[in-house]
């Protein structure tokens, strides 16, 4: 194997990795309800906010799955979905600062270090993964993109011209359509918490009357992100309204198991797994008998994929020859630098896995897991990341011991294969 690739790409990003690194704090944001009528009252005031409704804590990894998991539905091509997970990871950490005592704060200077696109598509993307937090935190386990669910159908009649970021479902199989908003603010700016939540409701208005089942609430959410030493009184915040849905008048009815297609099918694509994805989404095709990679966490096995292995492997030559590669490096060049090798996963719960074998699917037989973040110490380094209520999982594998038994033919592995039908 040609090392000179692999070695430049370690020095060449080495500042980015040290940055990197540090992808492990810990913040919260508070959470203010506010009234519909208020909203959209033209001349109605959602201020002063008072005190917090409640709060919610995340650490950076659950940041990052949440803000990925919204790429996920976004996107289809799985190529476009690993890039879009890597950039958040790697190329915004520099934007957050975990340090600050109160509430998820902006590093200084990062609300205008973009030019304004990126910044506002950005922070579009960070709004979107903040409300799947807020929203996992409610219960809703499983995020459809709502145009990809809508797609599927039959058209009666003239429907709403605008429509919601997400329809989302709880582990009961009730849903609710959801709209993300946010910005990121400059210092002393204030934030139009009114005017975004009214937009988003604007956006969501009318869909609740005529899909059925009915959706149970129509949330409006809008995340809004301060610098470090902003000293404007109000902090980082998510505000929403949810309110009731109105009475039907149309009744285009949504399957029973569409949400769900939908969640999973965009992991998967992600996973590199487009063809399962893709039978997921139309319903053609049957399970194949494949390889796949698995690994023990607290308890729970889960099968993974590799996204991106720092020093730099290819693409091709990733999952189950990724191992091979392991045990293959040409000292004195191991360990290839001086913190080992970090791998990225992306994975899911084998159980999810398992529910997808029947060519008709058994995804309505699942019910939600705990969220939760995983540090797990494991023979020949440390697992970090983030398993959410679906059974998604996002973290990072450090190798950092190479005597012990890191790879299949040494025994006892991290990782195993395994043959599932998927």
């Amino acid at each position: 194997m040609n090392l000179l690739p692999v070695l430049t790409w370690s020095v060449w990003f080495s500042p980015l990795l040290d940055d990197y690194r540090t992808f492990k704090g810990e913040s919260k944001l508070p959470v203010y309800e506010c009234d519909k009528v208020k909203v959209q009252t033209k001349h109605g005031h959602v201020r002063p906010l008072g005190r917090a409704n409640r709060e919610i804590s995340f650490s950076a990894w659950q940041m990052a799955h949440a803000v990925v998991k919204a790429d996920c539905a976004r996107e289809q091509n799985p190529r476009r979905l690993a890039v879009a997970a890597i950039g958040f990871l790697l190329e915004h950490v520099h934007l957050f600062d975990w340090r600050y005592e109160n509430e998820l704060r902006l590093s200084a200077g990062m609300s205008d270090y973009y030019a304004d696109f990126t910044n506002t598509s950005l922070a579009g993307r960070v709004a979107q993964g903040m409300a799947l937090l807020f929203l996992e935190e409610q219960g809703y386990a499983y995020v459809g993109r709502f145009s990809e669910v809508k797609a599927k159908l039959k058209k009666t009649g003239t429907t709403p011209a605008r429509e919601p970021d997400f329809i989302v479902e709880n582990g009961k199989g009730k849903r609710a359509l959801a709209e993300a908003k946010g910005a990121f603010l400059k210092p002393n700016a204030t934030c139009n918490i009114k005017g975004t939540l009214g937009d988003a409701l604007e956006q969501l208005d009318g869909w609740d009357r005529y899909i059925t089942p009915q959706p149970i609430k129509n949330f409006a959410i809008g995340t809004f992100l301060r610098e470090v030493k902003d000293p404007f009184g109000e902090p980082s915040l998510l505000a929403f309204v949810d309110p009731e849905p109105g009475e039907p008048e149309r009744r285009i009815e949504i399957p029973s198991d569409a949400v769900r297609r939908a969640n999973y099918a965009s992991w998967l694509a992600l996973m590199g797994f487009d063809d399962v994805a893709q039978r997921l989404r139309t319903g053609d095709g049957s399970p194949r008998r494949r390889t796949v990679q698995l690994i023990k966490l607290h308890g729970r096995s889960y099968v993974v994929a590799i996204a991106w292995i720092q020093p730099w492997v290819s693409r091709q030559s990733l999952d189950a020859e990724f191992w091979r590669f392991i045990g293959d490096w040409p000292h004195p060049f191991w360990p290839p630098s001086r913190n080992g090798v970090w791998v990225q996963l992306f994975g899911l719960d084998l159980e999810v896995v398992r529910a997808l074998e029947p060519a008709d699917s058994g995804l309505m037989s699942l019910n939600p897991y705990e969220r939760r973040e995983i540090f797990s110490e494991v023979d020949g380094g440390i697992f970090y990341g983030s398993v959410f209520s679906d059974g998604s999982l996002l973290g990072e594998l450090r190798i950092t011991r190479f005597d012990g038994p890191i790879i299949p033919r040494f025994g006892h592995p991290i990782v195993e294969s395994i043959e599932v039908y998927l």
